[in-house]
């Protein structure tokens, strides 16, 4: 197979935009990112990443900060976890895989109004992120046919307007030649980030209505909490007391409530 690399599929919503392309195993982009998977120095880590897809440059801007590898599988890998991988992207390698990679932009004040990212801390909830990469991917393997023999691990970046979520996949045992993926695919892949972020935004209304509304009007109505459910008293008085005083703070990504997210 010669040394190719595809042209980009964009595809783009209010909020988020999605740029797609594979790479084939005898390209530079490719080594590279096995080089990569394994670094220990986190500056070098980031620069390394951004440079293997600099094909997007346009929709990045410069990283101010890249989150560790993530997986299927790990939020965070071990080091022998960085190993395993890196010797299944060698294999792929060897094996003449296809990579994808692809790239979800976000517009940062669209995650704040869904309550995954605050401006106020420009802190972003990177599980949230994660998990929601996860759901995309399955959808796109499944869709591809790909569930049962590709690997992927992807990476979040951080710039001042828009976050970044870095995803390469490879088979190391590959099923096909060809790279690109259907345009539907690469739809419903970035169908399931917007879908299950606005998800999390209703949640987070509706948990920010409780803790705004209901437990004020509820403390104003009877300020001796007297409700008729004993089990729910004593809880309700635990996280009212440990509310900041600032009322503007009372939303469920604030850091500010993040000890008392457990017990919401």
């Amino acid at each position: 197979m010669s040394q190719s690399t595809s042209p980009s599929q964009a595809t783009v919503t209010p909020g988020v935009v999605t740029v797609s392309r594979f790479v084939t195993a005898d390209g530079k982009t490719f080594q590279d990112y096995v080089e990569y998977v394994d670094r220990e120095d986190a500056k070098r880590e980031g620069e390394a990443h951004q440079k293997m897809f600099s094909l997007y440059q346009d929709y990045m801007g410069d990283a101010e900060k890249t989150s560790s590898l993530f997986t299927e599988h790990s939020n965070g890998l071990k080091e022998n976890e960085k190993k395993d991988l890196k010797k299944m992207f060698q294999l792929a390698q060897k094996n003449k895989s296809i990579m994808w990679q692809d790239v979800i932009t976000f517009d940062n004040d669209w995650l704040a109004e869904h309550g995954v990212y605050d401006p106020r801390t420009r802190t972003v909830d990177e599980t949230k992120l994660m998990d929601v990469t996860r759901l995309a991917m399955k959808e796109m393997l499944k869709r591809e046919k790909l569930e049962h023999t590709a690997v992927w691990s992807g990476a979040i970046h951080y710039n001042t307007d828009n976050l970044h979520i870095h995803v390469a996949t490879v088979e190391p045992f590959p099923t096909r030649d060809r790279g690109k993926r259907k345009q539907k695919t690469l739809d419903a892949m970035k169908g399931k980030v917007v879908q299950n972020i606005m998800d999390r935004g209703q949640e987070q209304k509706q948990i920010n209505d409780l803790i705004r509304k209901n437990m004020v009007a509820k403390k104003k109505e009877d300020s001796t909490f007297t409700w008729c459910n004993r089990e729910l008293k004593p809880l309700f008085q635990f996280i009212y007391k440990r509310l900041p005083e600032d009322k503007r703070q009372w939303q469920y990504s604030y850091n500010t409530l993040r000890p008392l997210r457990p017990h919401l």
